[in-house]
């Protein structure tokens, strides 16, 4: 565990919104404020929740749905000129499991469009980047961890803010398995730390590192550099 402090945004509606500003780095220094927000699905904001979301000033919305997903929960920020649509699977894609398995399936089976959701990070105008699917931890949790990995983020401070999803999705997750009288099949303990470190690990194994696997499929240089200047704080003299 890590001293870094989450910077919660209050974005009504939604439960699992934060910037990833302040997040420290490994060779010093921190990830910069208003460069990336993390959240889940902004179907769930409120006509107030749209308008702070709004007023942060966004300079693109990436959505890692799949079209279906956006159809039954319509984003509603999507008529935004800053929205993309960039899912990170296909239709036709199958959910594996357990938790280890989903991610590396899923890195493993599309790694092209994780590489166009990195880029998109990266070549985004000047301003805040939010980055969100439909809870905000798995595909989220995995293009947030690969583009914080590039920057040199600490791995106990990127896990640390992997694992608050559970803390800041529990309400709603309690509030569903209250409506079902707990009988909600296939139930399961929420990913922990592990889950996403093992990810990570698993791209450093089979490719070497996490910027080759990335660059291999469609980053470019520039795309890297990009993403440094954008999220790295500058360094106090």
């Amino acid at each position: 565990m890590t001293d870094y402090t989450p910077l919660h945004l209050d974005w009504p509606g939604c439960l699992n919104v934060r910037d990833l500003g302040g997040l420290p780095l490994t060779g010093g220094g921190t990830v910069r404020e208003r460069a990336l927000v993390r959240s889940e699905s902004p179907s769930f904001l409120t006509d107030d929740g749209v308008a702070a979301a709004t007023a942060y000033g966004l300079s693109r919305i990436i959505d890692l749905r799949r079209p279906a997903e956006l159809e039954e929960w319509p984003s509603r920020l999507a008529g935004l000129p800053s929205h993309l649509h960039l899912p990170v699977q296909a239709a036709d894609d199958p959910i594996e499991g357990p938790w280890v398995t989903l991610y590396t399936g899923l890195l493993d089976r599309r790694p092209e469009l994780f590489a166009r959701a990195v880029a998109a990070v990266a070549d985004a105008p000047e301003g805040p980047v939010l980055v969100h699917c439909a809870a905000g931890k798995d595909r989220t949790g995995l293009v947030v961890a690969l583009a914080l990995s590039l920057v040199g983020a600490d791995l106990d401070a990127l896990a640390d803010d992997y694992e608050l999803t559970n803390e800041r999705l529990a309400p709603r997750y309690a509030e569903r398995f209250e409506a079902a009288d707990g009988a909600v099949p296939g139930r399961e303990i929420p990913p922990t730390r592990h889950v996403i470190l093992g990810a990570l690990e698993h791209l450093r194994t089979r490719h070497g590192s996490i910027e080759a696997y990335l660059t291999r499929n469609g980053l470019t240089r520039g795309h890297t550099r990009a993403l440094r200047a954008r999220l790295t704080a500058p360094t106090p003299r």
